[in-house]
């Protein structure tokens, strides 16, 4: 059975840690809470254990699951580039910057309950 979107937020708020900001299905995991990076990726991990869904594949990771186009990632890196060499060297190579879509509490609902729904 999927969940529902309070038990979801509830994940998130103990996995955060973030037990004062008001949370719903429009809040952003990485604009509103912070979770960018490999702390994101865990989460992920982490609440597809919880509600016993698949979320990534080995062939296509999240791409399928969140409709993630070329270029297109979940949450941005944590690296940190203070003089932009990195940004210098793909914008030589024309890579183009990586397109962050941050991904809202309830798009990630949404998935779980899909994921749920293949599962059954």
């Amino acid at each position: 059975m999927a969940p529902e979107l309070s038990e979801v937020i509830a994940f998130i708020r103990e996995y955060t840690g973030n037990r004062r900001q008001a949370m719903d299905a429009s809040t952003l995991l990485e604009a509103d809470l912070g979770v960018c990076g490999d702390d994101g990726v865990e989460l992920l991990e982490d609440i597809a254990k919880a509600f016993n869904v698949e979320l990534c594949t080995d062939e296509e990771g999240y791409r399928k699951t969140f409709s993630l186009q070329e270029n297109e990632y979940l949450f941005s890196s944590e690296g940190l580039d203070l003089l932009g060499i990195g940004r210098l060297i793909d914008w030589l190579r024309k890579i183009p910057p990586p397109v962050i879509r941050d991904l809202s509490i309830g798009q990630l609902h949404s998935a779980i309950v899909e994921a749920a729904r293949l599962r059954s």
